[in-house]
C-alpha cells in the first residue's frame, strides 16, 4: 500500500504547491510511482506549475461521484515518468460537499496504485483540509521563517494532532541566510521551537521556483538551483534515507 502525505499550511503564500510539485518529481526520479492531488479548489494551481493546464479534464470529485475512474481522471505528466496528477473540482462549492468517508475511499484507491500520494491542501483550517489530512499517513506543514507563518504552522499542527494524526513534520521554505544572520528572519532551531514540530527539510529562497512556475516548467528538470537539491533531499528522507539537512544546499544571503 502506498503512503499518503498531506501538505498543509496555516496561511497562504508559503509555497505548498511548489513544494508538492518539486518533491513529487524528485520521488519520481528515484523510481517511485506518484500521484499528485490538487485539493485546493480555491486556487487550483498545480496544473499551472506543472504545465498541464489543458490536460486535466476530470477532478477527484468526478472520481468520488463515479463519473470516471481514478485511472481516467489521474493524468500522466507529459515529461515526468511515473507522475500522475488529479485536479480539484473547478468551484469551491463543488469541492466542499464530500464526506470524510468519501475522501477516505478515494485515498484507499490511490494507495493501491501509487507508492506515494501527495495532496496539495488549501491553506488554513477548514474541514475539507482535515478530511484529507486526518486520513493521511503523514502531514507536512509548510511555513516560511517568519513569526506569523510559524504561528499558523503551530496551530494547524496542533489541530491535526488533536484529530489523532501522529506523524506531522514541518518544512521551512524560502530561507535566506543573510536575513537569519541579521535577525530579520527566524533561524531554523527557533522555527522548530515555535511550531513544536520536527523538521523534515529546509528549502532556500530560489528565483527559479517562481520563474519555472510562471512558465509551467518542472523545476527539477529545468533548474540547477538549490531549491531543486533541497526537494531531492526531502524525497530521499521520505523514503527513509539519512540525509544531512543542508546536503548540497547553500543558503543565499
Amino acid at each position: 500500500m502506498g503512503q499518503v502525505i498531506s501538505v498543509v499550511s496555516g496561511k497562504g503564500g508559503t509555497g505548498k504547491t511548489s513544494f508538492c510539485a518539486g518533491v513529487a518529481v524528485a520521488l519520481c526520479a528515484l523510481g517511485e510511482k506518484v500521484l499528485l492531488i490538487d485539493a485546493d479548489c480555491g486556487i487550483r494551481s498545480l496544473d499551472i506549475v506543472l504545465g498541464m493546464s489543458d490536460s486535466l479534464l476530470f477532478s477527484y470529485g468526478d472520481v468520488i461521484r463515479k463519473r470516471c475512474s481514478l485511472k481516467e481522471a489521474a493524468v500522466k505528466h507529459p515529461i515526468v515518468k511515473n507522475l500522475r496528477v488529479l485536479t480539484s473540482p473547478v468551484s469551491i462549492k463543488d469541492g466542499l460537499g464530500f464526506t470524510f468517508d468519501e475522501i477516505g475511499s478515494l485515498l484507499k484507491r490511490a494507495r493501491e496504485h501509487f507508492t506515494y500520494v501527495l495532496i496539495d491542501c488549501p491553506a488554513g483550517f477548514g474541514g475539507e483540509i482535515m478530511n484529507f489530512a486526518l486520513q493521511s499517513d503523514m502531514a507536512v506543514v509548510i511555513s516560511t521563517p517568519d513569526h506569523t507563518s510559524l504561528r499558523g504552522a503551530q496551530k494547524i499542527g496542533a489541530q491535526m494532532a488533536e484529530g489523532g494524526l501522529e506523524n506531522i513534520k514541518i518544512a521551512v521554505n524560502r530561507v535566506r541566510a543573510g536575513m537569519i544572520n541579521s535577525g530579520d528572519s527566524v533561524d531554523i532551531d527557533a522555527a522548530m521551537d515555535a511550531s513544536n514540530l520536527s523538521l523534515l527539510g529546509v528549502i532556500p529562497e530560489d528565483k527559479d521556483v517562481i520563474a519555472c512556475g510562471n512558465l509551467g516548467r518542472v523545476l527539477v528538470l529545468f533548474s540547477h538551483g538549490y531549491a531543486r537539491v533541497a526537494y531531492a533531499n526531502i524525497a530521499r528522507r521520505l523514503r527513509g534515507a539519512r540525509v544531512r539537512l543542508l546536503s548540497g544546499v547553500k543558503l543565499r544571503r
